[in-house]
């Protein structure tokens, strides 16, 4: 037998007057005091909403994540250095970002933002910085440091082709007057005469080898630069108009880069080899774009990489 049961909902409702404001703004002195019980309320003992034992407790897990995580760190940098070798880079040949592919440098070098150097035989002021950049760079090369504590370095005069390997641990010394007469400080790096001579340098590689053309091998575009033992070194205008501005050049000395002084292995004393590049005469107040290349069967020439190869604007006024 079902039995059915009937439930009444009574609902209470309650009339809001409309003159008593259901919602009070509070003041500003109950909101100070709000934030004054925030940071200390006497009542509950806290500080900032905790006790001073939640405090302590929170204070004291951060101090220990904190120093594990130093320490976690600190022994992840020891394992880390512990694999490196001060002298070897660890990632060389086609693993390096050099990828074997030795760029240029040059001295003077312009003005940060610009590859342009200017200047103006009647204003010595105008390449005095040039000049100074020079002389700063060739400083290091002077015989009375060009000295080594351990016997690394050597005198390599009477080597006319590659080094034994048994000695490509040590440098050889680059003798500055191979870089010739006319490229000195007392004749102003060719400055004042608005002949310029800009210095060169094969950008260091680890323990990289030139692989070197033969007398078959040459490209003809270099032959008459060519010379064994060498990596050839060939200045030029990049376009028509700057081939018939430039003028002639010479090399100091004349075949480019000897292939004794390399390969570089972070010899003690170690200097680059350099070589001076004289404009013989470009046509003043003219711009002329210049492209210096260094020759070698493993060298590749990338403009968008500067791989080989650099590239600079002149103007002699």
């Amino acid at each position: 037998m079902l039995i059915f049961k009937s439930f009444s909902i009574q609902l209470h409702c309650t009339t809001i007057d409309p003159a008593v404001p259901w919602y009070k703004k509070p003041t500003l002195r109950s909101r100070y005091q709000d934030f004054a019980t925030f940071l200390f309320d006497p009542e509950e003992s806290t500080i900032l909403g905790r006790t001073a034992g939640s405090w302590g407790q929170i204070c004291l897990f951060y101090l220990i994540f904190y120093l594990c995580l130093a320490g976690f760190f600190a022994s992840m940098m020891v394992v880390f250095y512990s694999t490196l070798d001060w002298n070897v880079p660890r990632l060389r040949g086609a693993d390096s970002i050099l990828r074997q592919g030795p760029g240029l440098g040059m001295r003077p070098l312009a003005d940060v933002g610009t590859t342009l150097i200017r200047l103006n035989k009647a204003k010595p002021a105008s390449f005095q910085h040039h000049q100074d950049n020079v002389q700063g760079f060739l400083a290091f090369y002077e015989n009375d440091l060009q000295r080594s504590e351990t016997g690394s370095l050597i005198d390599c005069e009477s080597v006319d082709g590659f080094r034994r390997p048994e000695d490509w641990n040590k440098a050889c010394r680059f003798d500055v007057l191979q870089l010739g007469a006319d490229c000195v400080k007392q004749q102003g790096f060719g400055l004042e005469d608005g002949l310029p001579c800009i210095l060169l340098k094969i950008n260091n590689i680890y323990d990289w080898i030139p692989e070197l053309y033969t007398n078959e091998t040459v490209p003809d575009e270099i032959r008459e630069n060519w010379a064994e033992n060498h990596i050839t070194v060939q200045c030029e205008g990049e376009n028509p108009a700057d081939k018939d501005n430039i003028g002639p050049i010479a090399y100091y000395p004349p075949y480019g880069f000897h292939v004794k002084y390399f390969p570089f292995r972070n010899q003690q004393g170690y200097r680059s080899p350099l070589v001076f590049v004289r404009f013989d005469g470009p046509v003043t107040g003219v711009l002329i774009m210049v492209t210096c290349k260094i020759y070698a069967r493993n060298i590749y020439h990338d403009s968008n990489e500067k791989s080989g190869q650099i590239h600079f604007e002149m103007i002699v006024d």
